[in-house]
């Protein structure tokens, strides 16, 4: 909920300065960025779930970091096809 108030705030306050300074962007083109951003992320964490992967040894933290690696490649493959599937590329993968 905190996160979706502030993305709104943000998007309120983009537009508001857009307008003052003639800059106003489009909210889709505004959200597909968004979308860039959180793909990239997502890779980001996938690949820092398996350098955590990597330097384990301890057999709980071994389960840890599988967990970690798949949850995260879950989520990026998932918002990877929502891009696809609004037409927006992303250069990163």
């Amino acid at each position: 909920m905190e996160k979706a108030l502030g993305t709104y705030l943000g998007k309120l306050s983009n537009m508001v300065g857009g307008i003052f300074h003639g800059a106003y962007e489009d909210p889709e083109s505004q959200e597909d960025q968004e979308l860039i951003n959180c793909v990239k992320h997502a890779m980001e964490e996938w690949n820092q779930a398996e350098k955590f992967f990597e330097s384990v040894s301890e057999p709980d933290l071994i389960d840890y970091a599988i967990y970690r690696i798949e949850a995260s490649k879950k989520r990026y493959m998932y918002l990877l096809k929502k891009a696809k599937e609004k037409g927006v590329k992303v250069d990163c993968c």
